[in-house]
């Protein structure tokens, strides 16, 4: 099993392997001008692939579990360039899923809590700065994402599963490799809010014996989410990108 620093490593293993794969490509493209002054038009509409590394907590009534895993999905976005500044908007939306599970104590039997979030969605606008074929940038908008909390206790499960939305911020930095083609790797901090649920149903008495509840969630309360995503953008339409010179 990897640990956690290993597997956000292998976003940058993945990129260090596109950019041994297009070098060739790029070579072969007529000389470019590196100085400062200059930079490729980012102005245009795109689209892409990613993927990457997610972690984050859920807290519920009951207890808390630790979550973590891999995510990939596709982005598009639309973007102008005004001298060095580059601002756009961008959506996108990543499938697979961050869980992870916990057996708790509880009414002296042991209690299992399985979570999961997934299908995360992102619609952000995007402010950045170029100078030559880089393009730094921020980000912030709003996210949503589903949020499930499974129990488990004397054999029998229950699952609490709901659509929670918030906001989300982040940053980035991109590589054009080609005319169309650029690299990236991206950070994004998400937070969902809350969500109260069903309350716990109180004891039931039978014929002078008690009965003890089946544990019931109230409350789905995901902690900050983080991701790390490789980029892989095809930028649209027009001519060969070219450097433009800036006043």
């Amino acid at each position: 099993m990897f640990s956690v620093k290993y597997r956000l490593l292998l976003p940058f293993v993945f990129l260090a392997g596109l950019v041994g794969s297009t070098a060739s490509t790029a070579s072969a493209e007529k000389p470019r001008d590196t100085s400062f002054n200059t930079a490729i038009d980012w102005s245009g509409l795109y689209a892409g692939v990613h993927g990457g590394y997610g972690w984050s907590g859920i807290d519920t009534n009951l207890g808390g579990v630790n979550v973590d895993g891999w995510l990939g999905g596709g982005h598009v976005g639309l973007q102008r360039q005004f001298d060095r500044w580059v601002v756009g908007i961008e959506a996108s939306y990543s499938f697979g899923e961050l869980d992870g599970s916990r057996t708790i104590p509880f009414g002296g039997d042991p209690l299992r809590l399985d979570a999961a979030i997934s299908d995360l969605l992102l619609v952000t606008g995007r402010l950045g700065y170029a100078w030559n074929d880089r393009l730094v940038y921020i980000k912030a908008g709003y996210a949503a994402a589903d949020v499930e909390v499974g129990t488990t206790y004397l054999g029998q499960t229950t699952t609490a599963k709901s659509r929670l939305d918030g906001w989300t911020a982040g940053f980035g930095l991109e590589r054009m490799l080609t005319a169309n083609i650029a690299i990236g790797l991206e950070y994004n901090y998400i937070d969902l809010g809350a969500k109260s649920i069903a309350a716990a149903a109180p004891p039931v008495i039978l014929a002078a014996v008690v009965v003890p509840p089946q544990p019931k969630l109230s409350k789905l309360d995901p902690d900050e989410i983080h991701t790390v995503f490789a980029r892989l953008t095809y930028r649209f339409g027009g001519p060969a990108a070219e450097h433009v010179p800036y006043k």
